[in-house]
């Protein structure tokens, strides 16, 4: 898969500082060693990679407080753990605060700063780890930090590194949608209930939609036209349009319905509470394929723990407070699988 970059821009090297403030929440925890040495594996992960580019993985979709970015920030300290050197980067448009699970200082611009030209992306290394954290050089909250966004984007793909973790939020911008469609993997985190149900899966047709007419090909624009064309919501399926679309451009519907299938999302059902809600994530696999056609993958579920809200009230990472956890034998659980399926992938040009 061939990497699009969203940026136009040149990639800027980080610099040395900031004149950007941070400010420690609670000075109680400073003193926190961060370079503690971290408890081994129970068993190494297989990884059968050989691609020279970066392992990309996209954590997206679902609403606020899915714990979409704890997941992102625990899996690329995991992945670290193997000796990888892991970049996570965040591109949440709704709030930036993947550093807090990371136990980084946020940042706090000056006023002065906010009148003028924002830095390059800042990227900092957690003490200890081969993991970084690569964020825009102030904190997100308009559509107007798109380019702030992208410049991040950007320079977390051009580090060294063996794994590129996306926390992209949970807007279906595009941005957002073309970072996720971009990754090797792209997981929508859920939460067991109605409302994240309901919007996990408006992302995820947002982004098959994204696939299937994004672009100047002929396929994307004959799709663009016959939809455009649809006044009374025929249409309403991928399927509704490639049966639509074989009756006028044979090719292009043979496109399209490739595109479907070739979409593969990973789903993961957070903040379990019952097996019921583990098995969620089943369903929710089920009713995609059924109303999208998509082949999306079950990830399972990971398990309610107050170890995340102890962890994210001390300031410090998951697994270093709490290494013995049950969310973080799920995050581990939830790792193998995933890389199980992406792990081996072809060289990529």
């Amino acid at each position: 898969m061939s990497r699009q970059d969203p940026s136009n821009g040149p990639h800027r090297p980080p610099p040395a500082g900031t004149e950007d403030e941070t400010i420690d929440v609670e000075d109680a925890d400073a003193s926190v060693d961060s370079t503690v040495d971290l408890p081994s594996l129970a068993g190494e992960i297989p990884w059968t990679d050989t691609s020279s580019e970066p392992l990309v993985i996209a954590f997206a979709g679902g609403k606020g407080g899915a714990g979409r970015s704890l997941l992102a920030a625990n899996v690329g300290l995991l992945l670290s753990r193997l000796g990888r050197c892991v970049v996570v980067a965040d591109l949440d448009p709704g709030g930036s605060n993947l550093h807090t699970y990371l136990g980084l200082e946020p940042l706090l611009p000056t006023p002065g700063s906010l009148l003028r030209q924002p830095g390059p992306p800042l990227i900092e290394k957690l003490s200890g780890t081969n993991l970084s954290l690569c964020r825009p050089p102030r904190p997100m909250g308009t559509g107007a930090d798109d380019p702030l966004r992208a410049e991040a984007l950007q320079a977390a793909l051009a580090q060294r590194a063996d794994v590129v973790i996306l926390d992209l939020g949970a807007q279906a911008d595009p941005l957002t949608l073309d970072s996720y469609l971009a990754a090797d993997a792209g997981i929508v985190v859920v939460l067991p209930e109605p409302v994240a149900v309901e919007r996990s899966y408006a992302f995820l047709r947002a982004a098959l939609y994204r696939r299937l007419m994004h672009g100047d090909d002929e396929p994307a624009v004959v799709a663009r036209a016959l939809l455009a064309a649809d006044q009374v919501g025929q249409l309403d399926t991928p399927a509704d349009l490639v049966a639509a679309l074989n009756g006028v451009h044979p090719n292009a519907a043979a496109a399209i319905r490739a595109r479907v299938m070739a979409f593969n999302p990973k789903i993961l059902i957070n903040k379990c509470r019952s097996r019921s809600d583990r098995d969620m994530a089943a369903g929710v696999v089920s009713a995609v394929g059924r109303r999208l056609g998509i082949n999306a993958e079950d990830l399972g579920g990971v398990e309610y723990d107050d170890a995340a809200w102890e962890a994210t009230r001390r300031r410090r990472p998951l697994l270093l407070e709490y290494p013995g956890s049950t969310l973080g034998a799920d995050v581990e659980r939830m790792a193998r699988r995933l890389l199980a399926t992406v792990g081996a992938r072809e060289q990529r040009g």
